[in-house]
């Protein structure tokens, strides 16, 4: 009889925290804006797609797909090269798709809400192409990214499968192309979209 009330005593004073939820799957927007500008300069809209697996109502881990079409214009002026010129403008396109695993921290706020903060790793393969005149050129690229993100979850119903997601992320590749000499690349992304919740 003691060691029940023992138990009752603890449960009450030292409540049992419920799990968020199993597992999320997520897709929508990622607006990535380059903090390295030397090729592209300009905001990208791009999509984002990730499942997180809630192992405890503290820890969890995921996975997630990114893809990003970033661009920049350089008016037109004469380039030079040896045995010759050519006057044009040029277009820079960088496309980056990144595949990451990562670990994540929850901040259990309500039922409904959850703040996170997350810490993912893994690959960037990053195509870096100039289009002139009528002339295209490609430099492919692979390297590693490595990407810190806070961020909010909520469902709109208690214990409802469907929800929204916002975030803010730092995203570091270590693309580097030396056919252009660009350095690795850097931005800051925005994420906004859609959550289904698995309970």
């Amino acid at each position: 009889m003691r060691l029940i009330v023992i138990t009752l005593l603890a449960m009450a004073v030292f409540p049992a925290k419920a799990q968020f939820s199993d597992g999320a799957l997520t897709a929508g927007l990622n607006i990535l804006l380059p903090t390295y500008t030397e090729f592209v300069g300009n905001t990208s809209t791009g999509f984002r797609l990730g499942y997180s697996r809630f192992k405890t109502d503290t820890f969890g881990w995921g996975f997630d797909a990114a893809y990003n079409t970033l661009d920049d214009y350089v008016p037109r002026q004469t380039y030079e090269y040896p045995g010759g010129a050519i006057t044009t403008d040029v277009y820079n396109y960088m496309y980056h798709l990144t595949f990451l695993v990562n670990g994540q921290y929850y901040y259990r706020a309500t039922s409904r809400l959850v703040p996170y903060a997350s810490l993912g790793a893994g690959v960037a393969l990053t195509e870096y192409t100039l289009f002139y005149n009528v002339y295209k050129e490609s430099d492919n690229v692979v390297g590693f990214v490595a990407r810190p993100e806070a961020g909010l979850l909520f469902r709109f119903k208690e214990y409802g499968s469907l929800g929204l997601k916002s975030a803010v992320s730092f995203e570091y590749a270590t693309n580097k192309s030396e056919a252009y000499a660009l350095e690795n690349f850097s931005g800051v992304a925005f994420q906004i979209g859609i959550v289904l919740f698995n309970d």
